[in-house]
């Protein structure tokens, strides 16, 4: 009766020594299972991580281009200035008039020359220019060349809006002669060199400029020489002889 009770007694011992080996060891599987897949889950994670991280970076990649692409701009027109009105006729005193002289003038052949017109104190107005109006001559030095004095009706008659933003233009032409009283056109041509010319309306201040005549470049003429031509000379033929005179007998 005692043995059975032993036995009973190491059985019952080594059955719980079992089961509780048995749940250890489970124990210890469930958790070596668990940390592959931890491992596995956090792996997954970091690689969609990634993924959308590389994603995300060829797509800024590729719309940061078109966002700093520059968007075109059309040029903006320039603004056409609004011209005064004219209010009344001008005051000659009122009137600029500044010469200016083609700077491809040659000595010996007509000159052009313009009459910039300005207003120095009104916004804009009418005025005639007039040859008894209008005052231009030209100098070398202290000696008076040319002049309008002289030559009236080389000023052009007409009737212009002078303003003081915009200048008004009015051309006349000069023929590169000294003048003489009458305006007479048998007069010494002017040479080639530096000359001042002066311009202004009567009853306003005038105003100087300088200018140049080029010396007139001489006219190449060219000539084909003429093929020789060839001459024949032609047989002399001797004179008929006159009848031989009779011989005497």
């Amino acid at each position: 009766m005692y043995w059975r009770r032993r036995l009973f007694v190491l059985g019952l011992a080594a059955s719980l020594v079992f089961l509780i080996a048995s749940l250890l060891t489970d124990g210890s599987d469930a958790r070596s299972t668990e940390t592959p897949v931890a491992a596995q889950a956090g792996a997954q994670v970091e690689a969609s991580d990634t993924m959308t991280s590389s994603t995300t970076a060829t797509t800024t990649a590729v719309t940061t281009p078109a966002a700093g692409r520059k968007a075109r701009t059309q040029p903006t027109p320039t603004p056409t200035p609004t011209l005064a009105v004219p209010q009344g006729n001008c005051d000659a005193a009122d009137i600029s008039v500044t010469p200016v002289v083609d700077k491809a003038a040659v000595a010996g052949r007509d000159v052009t020359i313009a009459l910039s017109l300005q207003t120095t104190e009104s916004e804009a107005c009418t005025w005639r220019v007039a040859p008894d109006r209008v005052t231009v001559k030209i100098a070398r030095g202290d000696e008076e060349i040319w002049s309008t004095r002289h030559c009236r009706r080389v000023v052009p008659s007409q009737a212009v809006v002078v303003r003081r933003a915009v200048p008004t233009v009015v051309r006349m032409t000069w023929n590169a002669r000294e003048s003489a009283e009458g305006c007479r056109r048998a007069t010494r041509w002017v040479r080639a060199g530096d000359y001042t010319i002066a311009a202004a309306a009567l009853g306003g201040e005038p105003t100087v400029a300088d200018f140049a005549l080029a010396s007139p470049t001489p006219e190449t003429i060219y000539v084909t020489p003429k093929s020789e031509s060839t001459k024949t000379a032609a047989p002399k033929t001797e004179a008929a002889t006159p009848t031989a005179r009779a011989t005497g007998r």
